[in-house]
């Protein structure tokens, strides 16, 4: 489970924002180098069926807040998450996420 705050850390102020919008995330530093996003995915409406996001690292993606459906690259079929549960995005792939709600996650960059 994800702490509910991060301390001695370093905060990158500008976000990154995709989906005119409907998509923000913020990068943390750590001292020992590692670094996560915290982000807010905003609900698909009928304009946008999914998301899609490319990996260049290994990820895993922790919700924290809210509930959507994911399909890894590869995959055949979208699967169900909600706060409390993550899933692990190999480096060099990508994913689809769809949501009727709003998302809020931590993204551990893993490689």
């Amino acid at each position: 489970m994800t702490a509910a705050q991060f301390t001695n850390v370093t905060v990158n102020a500008q976000a990154t924002v995709s989906y005119d919008g409907r998509c923000s995330s913020h990068t943390i530093m750590f001292e020992d180098g590692r670094h996560k996003t915290l982000g807010v995915i905003l609900p698909c409406d009928n304009l946008v069926e999914h998301y899609h996001f490319s990996t260049n690292t290994s990820e895993r993606i922790e919700i924290t807040g809210g509930e959507c459906e994911v399909k890894i690259n590869g995959d055949d079929e979208f699967s169900y998450y909600r706060a409390g549960q993550s899933f692990v995005v190999e480096g060099n792939s990508g994913f689809n996420l769809r949501t009727e709600e709003i998302v809020q996650y931590v993204c551990h960059l893993e490689g």
